[in-house]
C-alpha cells in the first residue's frame, strides 16, 4: 500500500451525527454536531467540539449543561438544516417540527423525536483553536424503549447517521463484537 502525505487535518472519520440541545426549555436551541465522542467510561463523559462564534456556545456556558440527541437517518434534511441556520434568528424546533421535552437531570431539553438523548452537565471547557471542547459528565441517558434489545440499543433498527468530509452516511452492517478476536483464538485447537 502506497500512502501519500497530505496537509494535516482532523482525519478521523466517520463521526457520529448528533443534535445538541441547549438553553432553557422556554427558548431552546439545537446545533448539529459531527465532532462528538466518548471521552471517558467511568465516570461517563462525552465531548463535543463547538466554535465559540455559534449561538449555542454561550447557551451551554450559561446553563452549564447540554443534551446530545442522536437523530434518525430519515431526518437528515432537518439535521443539516439545524447545522446551517442560526438559533439567534430561527426557532429550529419549530422550523424542523421537533418537540422540546424536559430532561430528567439537566435544564436543556431533549428532542422528543430522537431515539437517544444523553443529558450532560458541563464538566470542563478546553480552549483549542477554531473549536472549544465541551466535556460533559453524563447525568442521564434516555432511549426509546421500542429500540431496545436485551437492554441495549438495537443499532440495526435505529438507522443512525455518520458524517465524513462533508457527507452524511448510514452506518453499515456489524462485522464483529468486542473481544471476538480473543474468543476465536481461545477456541482454536493448538
Amino acid at each position: 500500500m502506497k500512502k501519500k502525505d497530505v496537509t494535516p487535518y482532523p482525519a478521523l472519520f466517520p463521526n457520529p451525527v448528533s443534535l445538541v440541545t441547549c438553553g432553557p426549555l422556554e427558548h431552546p436551541n439545537i446545533i448539529t454536531i459531527a465532532w462528538a465522542a466518548t471521552a471517558c467510561r467511568e465516570p461517563p463523559m462525552v465531548s463535543i467540539a463547538v466554535t465559540p462564534s455559534r449561538h449555542s456556545y454561550n447557551l451551554i456556558l450559561e446553563s452549564g449543561d447540554f443534551v446530545v440527541n442522536i437523530p434518525f437517518a430519515r431526518d437528515v434534511f432537518k439535521v443539516d438544516l439545524c447545522g446551517n441556520l442560526s438559533g439567534e434568528t430561527v426557532d429550529k424546533f419549530a422550523q424542523c417540527g421537533y418537540t422540546p421535552e424536559p430532561s430528567l437531570r439537566v435544564t436543556s431539553p431533549r428532542i422528543g423525536e430522537c431515539p437517544v438523548s444523553i443529558e450532560c452537565y458541563l464538566e470542563q471547557t478546553v480552549h483549542l483553536g477554531t473549536h472549544d471542547l465541551f466535556i460533559g459528565h453524563v447525568a442521564n441517558v434516555a432511549i426509546d424503549e421500542s429500540l431496545l434489545l436485551n437492554g441495549k440499543p438495537d443499532l440495526s433498527r435505529m438507522d443512525t447517521l455518520a458524517y465524513a468530509q462533508g457527507t452524511y452516511y448510514l452506518l453499515g452492517e456489524a462485522v464483529g463484537t468486542h473481544g471476538f478476536s480473543v474468543k476465536e483464538k481461545e477456541e482454536e485447537p493448538l
